[in-house]
Formats: C-alpha cells, structure tokens, sequence
C-alpha cells in the first residue's frame, strides 16, 4: 500500500489542481441594471414558475427570514408575497423543487428552554411556498433533524441539504450530520449518502489524524453547492471542528488553505432510496485573490458554476475546462444569485437586480 506522508503532499498533486485563469471582460451589453429590492439584507435568491424570488431578513445579525419578493419581468419591479410565518436564521437550507420553494434547518434565533447552557434553539420542520397560491405550509420530516450552515442545491429535479451542525443540551460540543436530505415532488424526503474517505482523492488510510483532516477539509459549515449533470460540486464556508476534536490542530495554515481554494467533485448516482455521493475530484483555485473562504452562494448556468465569494466577488469555474474567471471590473459587491432562462441574476450592495447574459 502506498504510504502518504501527508496531508499537505496530496495538497500539491497537479492531478487536482485547477486550470486556467482570467480576469474576465464581458461586452457592454453583458449587464442590465434593473430594479432595486425594496428591503435588505437579501438571504437567497430562486427562480420558480419563470420568475425570480428573494427571501430578506430583518436586518439583525444573524438575520432572520422575514419577506419573500418576487420580481416583475414586465413592469420592472417588485412585489411582496406573504411574509415568511416561522423562524429561521440565516444559515439556512433553501432550494426548490417542482416549483416550489423549501426552507428550513436552521437556529430559530431563541434559546433552547431544556438547555442550562443558553444554547441555540434548532426549527425541526421545513417550511413549503406555493407561488401559485401565495402561501405557506409547514413540513414535517419523517425524521427530526437539527442543524444549521448546511450545504444546499439543485440536483436535477431535487433538492439537497448535506451535513449542517448542532449542539444539543446533553452535550454542548458541536455535532455534524455525516450524511443529508434529499427532496423529492414525488418521493418525498430521502437520504444523501457521502463517500469522502476511501476514494482516489483521499484514499484511507492507517494515519488517523491524515484521514480526520481529509474528512473535515470537505465537510463546510455555510458552503455553497450547485450541481452540473450528474457531478456535485462543494466548497467554501469554513471548518466546523467537531466536539473535542480538532482535526487541523497545529495546522492552521494548511487549514486556511484548504478552505480559501479548495473546490470538491462528486459524482452523483440517483438510487431507490436516495442519492449516493461519492467524491471523485478536487480542484484548486489558481491564485490567492481567488478566495473561497465562507463563500456559501453558488449556482449553475451552460456547464459553469458561478460563485459568490464572502466579499462580494463573482467569479466563475467551467470543470470541462478547468477554466476559472474573476469579475473584478464590475465594481460592485455581489450578495445572492441564480440563474433563469439561460441568463444569471444577481442582487448587489445597491439592492439592485443585475442580469447577466453569457457570451
């Protein structure tokens, strides 16, 4: 069996090493500047029935989830649809499927009353928006679950959330799910299985903490995901240490690392019961100022993700090429984005809407 010396050696195989960079220069007519959003701060952004949704907070820290604005390709403007009725945090899991939108575990912004610890209270329930009715339903999961900063996207007609974090009153230490949800119009709610060790991108192996290290380097607390065919694409947020275990103890440059520029490749297999997950890739961001640390917005359009960094920037990254592009002469600090009929919206520091056409 190969032996690893370490962690930082598989850092620098160039079989994982992102491509290309540019800093990209669209044509004049690329952007269109349209309405504001009436109210701020954004907390997503998604496109159901051929129209663009924004969820905003109440302006506190963390925010919490308050209206839903949906905007008017026809006048130019936007429209307040029924205010959110539960209470989640930013942190929270959102997606749509079958026109419809999902939000939930989260914090609650209140303090769990079993806990003599003042920890965080945890929604155990999903919350359903019907665009065609203005309204909102609760949605029990089979199954209770905490968290919170979970990863969330698209793949293909469903939605997922993986891991998420949470602290209970027995045991106050932060606790990962290992594994996510998956929706379903039809299905309903499944299982998302998560192979990381084992594979040709972090084989196992008999070096504990090298294998603790490989694991919480994919694991992200407030990540971002999105989806292109059947490959799962993940990265951003920060490392979460779990309970007494501190997987990059003495290795805080090489967590730095790894959270500013790594991006994770899994190749996705729909099942009876779920979705499987496997890591089949990782790719490195090409410079330092390609920073991906607590990104958590991403999206897809035409075989490019298109990412949302903690700072505002856009940048962008084209796997079949391994092609990666920064968007700095935009000048303007990016918050959410999505993408609608082969066009990428964004809402910016401003609260405007930009729209983007490819080229």
């Amino acid at each position: 069996m190969m032996r690893y010396v370490s962690f930082l050696s598989l850092l620098t195989l160039t079989l994982f090493l992102g491509g290309c960079l540019t800093d990209h220069v669209d044509p004049s007519n690329a952007w269109r500047t349209l309405a504001g959003l009436p109210t701020s701060p954004p907390l997503f952004m998604v496109k159901m029935q051929e129209n663009l949704y924004v969820g905003t907070g109440n302006g506190t820290f963390p925010s919490l989830l308050t209206k839903l604005w949906q905007y008017d390709f026809t006048t130019n403007s936007w429209k307040p649809k029924k205010d959110f009725p539960g209470k989640l945090e930013s942190g929270l899991t959102y997606f749509t499927v079958n026109d419809k939108l999902y939000v939930g575990l989260s914090t609650t912004g209140e303090l769990n009353p079993a806990s003599s610890f003042d920890l965080e209270a945890y929604s155990t329930d999903f919350y359903e928006y019907d665009p065609a009715t203005d309204d909102w339903k609760t949605v029990v999961l089979p199954t209770p679950r905490l968290g919170t900063g979970a990863t969330c996207f698209n793949f293909q007609q469903k939605g997922v959330s993986l891991w998420g974090t949470y602290r209970t009153p027995a045991n106050t230490f932060v606790r990962w799910n290992p594994d996510g949800l998956v929706y379903d119009a039809i299905k309903g709610w499944e299982i998302a299985t998560i192979t990381i060790l084992g594979t040709p991108t972090f084989p196992l192996s008999s070096d504990v903490p090298l294998n603790e290290r490989n694991l919480y380097s994919v694991r992200r607390k407030q990540g971002f995901g999105f989806s292109i065919d059947n490959r799962v694409y993940t990265g951003g947020g920060f490392v979460q240490r779990s309970g007494t275990l501190d997987p990059f103890y003495q290795y805080d440059n090489l967590q730095k690392e790894v959270e500013a520029h790594d991006l994770y490749e899994f190749e996705g297999t729909e099942t009876g019961t779920g979705l499987d997950l496997v890591l089949s890739n990782r790719f490195k961001t090409p410079a330092t100022d390609y920073d991906l640390t607590r990104a958590n917005q991403a999206f897809a359009l035409k075989n490019t993700g298109y990412i949302i960094t903690s700072v505002g920037q856009l940048i962008s990254f084209t796997p079949g090429t391994s092609q990666w592009h920064t968007y700095n002469a935009l000048g303007n600090r990016f918050f959410v984005g999505t993408s609608l009929n082969e066009k990428a919206y964004f809402i910016n520091q401003q609260n405007q809407l930009l729209e983007y056409t490819p080229n």
